[in-house]
């Protein structure tokens, strides 16, 4: 089965590639209640949601809108490289 990573305030999952879409980063990021936020694909921010493009081994990852101006701690250590 194909997945992708998703990561959202420190947490990460794995999912089937069919099941990230535009509803459910929507959802996730309600869940955590950012109202505004943005979503990077493979380190690159996706601008519209009509461009939402998924494939397999992709990293999506939501942060808060500002989330220039917040301390972000990322741990890498257990990426696979």
């Amino acid at each position: 089965m194909e997945n992708i990573i998703l990561r959202i305030q420190g947490a990460e999952s794995t999912l089937p590639v069919g099941e990230m879409s535009v509803e459910r980063i929507l959802a996730e990021a309600r869940a955590i209640d950012l109202k505004e936020f943005l979503v990077l694909r493979n380190g690159e921010e996706i601008i519209d949601p009509d461009d939402l493009v998924v494939e397999s081994g992709d990293i999506f990852v939501i942060l808060p809108a500002d989330y220039e101006d917040i301390e972000i701690n990322v741990d890498i250590a257990n990426d696979a490289q």
